[in-house]
C-alpha cells in the first residue's frame, strides 16, 4: 500500500479547482528581484523607479523608469521634516484604496492625519470592480524627524494590493502581494518593499482570485536575497 495516497475525490476536486481559474496568469518571485528601486522626486521629475508589471515574470520586469499598463511602483519622498512612502501605478493602472484610514503624524498640518493606504486582499478574496478604484497616491509610511516617534505603516508585513488596469481598451483586474522590511538605525529610515506573488484574469472583465503564497514561501526567499534587499533609505 502507498501511503499518504491521495483520493480519486480529492484529485477531481483540485482538478476542478484549477480549471476555475484557468485563466488566471500568476508569477513569482523566487530570487530573481530584490526590493524595489524606489523612485526618488528629490531628484527631479523623471520616474526612476522600478516599476512591478503584474503582467511579466519576475525575470522580465520593465527596466528602471518604465511605467507600463499594469504596473505599481512606490515613491520615497525625504525632506527636513520626515521620511513618506508612497505607493503609485503605471500607465493606464489604478490600485484599490482601504476605506478606512490610518493616523500618521502629518509635519505640515502639525497634527494627526488620517492616511489612506491600499486595500489589502486575503488569499481566495478576488479583485473586481467592487474593490475601491479611486484615483490618487496611497500612502504606505509616514516618520516624522521632529519627533523622533516610530514610523506608522498603513499595510502588514505582507500585503496585497487590488489592481485594474487596461489592454487594448479592455479592463482587466490583478493583485500583487508583497513583503516589506523596515529599520530604524541612527535616526535613518530604512524601508524594502519585495514583490512575492503577483497575477491577473487575461479574460478582460473577469474578478482575478487572489493566490495563496506557498507557506514559507517569503521567508525562505529573503533568505536567498540577504544582502540585496538593504540600502539607505
Amino acid at each position: 500500500m502507498i501511503p499518504n495516497r491521495p483520493s480519486l475525490t480529492l484529485i477531481a476536486l483540485c482538478g476542478l479547482a484549477v480549471s476555475a481559474h484557468a485563466d488566471m496568469v500568476v508569477h513569482e518571485n523566487h530570487g530573481e528581484l530584490g526590493a524595489l528601486m524606489l523612485y526618488d522626486p528629490n531628484f527631479g521629475h523623471m520616474i526612476n523607479g522600478q516599476s512591478l508589471n503584474i503582467t511579466r515574470a519576475a525575470d522580465d520586469q520593465p527596466a528602471v523608469g518604465q511605467l507600463p499598463g499594469g504596473s505599481v511602483f512606490f515613491m520615497h519622498i525625504l525632506d527636513f521634516a520626515g521620511d513618506f512612502i508612497w505607493m503609485g501605478t503605471g500607465t493606464l493602472t489604478q490600485t484599490a484604496r482601504s476605506t478606512v484610514g490610518t493616523p500618521i503624524f502629518d509635519p505640515w498640518a502639525n497634527q494627526q492625519v488620517d492616511y489612506y493606504g491600499p486595500q489589502d486582499f486575503g488569499a481566495g478574496d478576488t479583485v473586481d470592480g467592487d474593490a475601491n478604484f479611486v484615483e490618487g497616491w496611497r500612502a504606505i509610511h509616514g516618520y516624522n524627524d521632529l519627533t523622533g516617534t516610530p514610523g506608522e505603516f498603513t499595510v502588514d508585513e505582507m500585503f496585497t494590493v487590488g489592481i485594474q488596469f487596461e489592454i487594448e481598451n479592455s479592463v482587466h483586474f490583478g493583485f500583487a502581494q508583497f513583503e516589506r522590511e523596515y529599520e530604524v538605525r541612527n535616526g535613518v529610515v530604512r524601508v524594502d518593499i519585495i514583490p512575492v506573488r503577483w497575477g491577473y484574469e487575461s479574460v478582460a472583465g473577469v474578478g482575478a482570485r487572489v493566490v495563496p503564497a506557498p507557506a514559507g514561501a517569503g521567508l525562505l526567499m529573503l533568505a536567498g536575497l540577504a544582502g540585496l534587499v538593504r540600502r539607505r533609505r
